[in-house]
C-alpha cells in the first residue's frame, strides 16, 4: 500500500487566507501541496498485460515580507532592499515492496528568519535543508514529548535577562547540530548581548534539538522546569 507521509495542503488556498489574516505585517507565510495519483490498466495484449502510471503534481508558495520598507510621496510603503531569509528543501523516495504495493516517502524541511540567516552563513548546512535527507521517527512529535518541549520554550521565553545572557553562550545541550550550528555562526557570543535575541536563539534551540530524554532533563533544569 502507498503511504503518504504529508498532508495535502492547497497552497492557494493557504497563502490568500493568510494574506487576509496577516494584512499588512512583516509575516512571512509559506505552504506547500502535493497530489498523489495511481492509476492501473489492463490490457488484453499478452506483451503488456499491466500498465501502472504514477504521477506527483507539487506547488510550493511563500509570501515573503521585504527586510526593510520605505515611505513613498504618498505615504505607501515600499520595499527596500531584499526580502527575509528563508530555505525550503523537498526529497521524494520510493521504497518498492512486491509490483503494487511500497512506501512513497516525501520529506520537506524548511527555515526562515534567524534560523535561516545562520543557515546561509553556513552553505554545508543549508545544503542538508535543501536535501531534505533527515528522518525523524514518531517520537520526536508524540504529544508527550512535544509538550514537554512547549513547557521548554515557554520558560525560556519569561527567563529574566541576566538569566538568559548567561544561558544563550552556555546552552545545557552543546553536542546538537543546531546547537554546532549557533556556536559557529557567532564564535565570539554576540547574542549575549541583547537579552530578547539570547531568548529567541535559546527557544530556536530547544524547539529544534534532538528530543532525547537526556536533552529533554538538561533543558528542563536549565530553565527551572521540576
Amino acid at each position: 500500500m502507498l503511504r503518504m507521509l504529508q498532508a495535502i495542503l492547497p497552497v492557494a488556498t493557504l497563502l490568500a487566507g493568510s494574506a487576509l489574516l496577516v494584512g499588512c505585517q512583516d509575516t512571512l507565510v509559506y505552504g506547500e501541496s502535493t497530489a498523489f495519483n495511481l492509476a492501473i490498466h489492463a490490457n488484453d495484449n499478452p506483451q503488456t498485460p499491466i500498465e501502472v502510471n504514477a504521477g506527483l503534481k507539487r506547488h510550493v508558495g511563500e509570501m515573503a515580507p521585504p527586510v526593510l520598507t520605505t515611505d513613498d510621496d504618498k505615504g505607501t510603503k515600499k520595499a527596500a532592499g531584499e526580502a527575509v531569509s528563508s530555505f525550503s528543501g523537498f526529497a521524494l523516495t520510493y521504497d518498492r515492496d512486491g509490483v503494487f504495493s511500497g512506501d512513497l516517502f516525501i520529506r520537506t524541511q524548511f527555515a526562515s528568519g534567524l534560523p535561516a540567516q545562520l543557515l546561509a552563513n553556513e552553505p554545508a548546512a543549508a545544503v542538508e535543508v535543501v536535501q531534505a535527507d533527515f528522518d525523524r521517527d514518531k517520537a520526536f512529535v508524540a504529544p508527550g514529548t512535544q509538550a514537554r518541549v512547549t513547557k521548554i520554550v515557554k520558560a525560556i521565553e519569561t527567563l529574566d535577562a541576566p538569566k538568559a545572557l548567561l544561558l544563550v553562550c552556555n546552552p545545557p545541550v552543546k553536542e546538537t547540530k543546531m546547537a554546532e550550528l549557533i556556536a559557529a555562526s557567532d564564535p565570539d557570543c554576540l547574542r549575549a548581548t541583547d537579552a530578547q535575541v539570547a531568548r529567541d536563539i535559546l527557544a530556536m534551540q530547544a524547539a529544534s534539538d534532538d528530543r532525547s530524554e537526556a536533552n529533554l532533563k538538561a533543558w528542563e533544569k536549565a530553565v527551572g522546569i521540576p
